[in-house]
């Protein structure tokens, strides 16, 4: 009986080791609200009060270069410093970085060109993984 336990117990971790290979999430990080699905304004909103700040990857000298496709330029002029790049084809996708308190990287995913009657919405989010290195 001991054997077949242990066995499942390899065999769960081994599985779970797999599954979760390309995931790094920290052991500690600010709460994440549910943000999928809602604009970017309110998302940013939603982080901001749940400890996460915004985080400029972008040098202000180039990032009108950086950001002329989509709707780069248009969340930078709306002070969104976070914005990191959009691309002006397709679902006009951009990303965004947040970090928290205990300094991990959020990358937030939005979709839809951004117009007041349509604003992007958020597509997805992750734990930007370099920063755990």
């Amino acid at each position: 009986m001991k054997s077949k336990n242990i066995v499942i117990l390899l065999f769960c971790w081994v599985f779970s080791s797999i599954t979760h290979a390309g995931e790094c999430v920290p052991k500690k990080h600010a709460k994440i609200p549910n943000i999928t699905g809602k604009s970017y304004h309110q998302a940013r909103k939603l982080l901001i009060g749940n400890q996460w700040q915004p985080f400029r990857t972008l040098n202000i000298n180039t990032a009108k270069e950086n950001l002329g496709y989509g709707n780069g330029l248009t969340f930078w002029n709306k002070g969104y410093r976070e914005v990191e790049n959009c691309a002006g084809t397709g679902m006009a996708p951009c990303i965004f970085n947040f970090k928290d308190v205990y300094g991990n990287n959020l990358k937030i995913y939005t979709e839809g060109e951004e117009d007041k009657k349509y604003p992007a919405t958020v597509s997805s989010y992750e734990f930007n993984c370099e920063y755990f290195k």
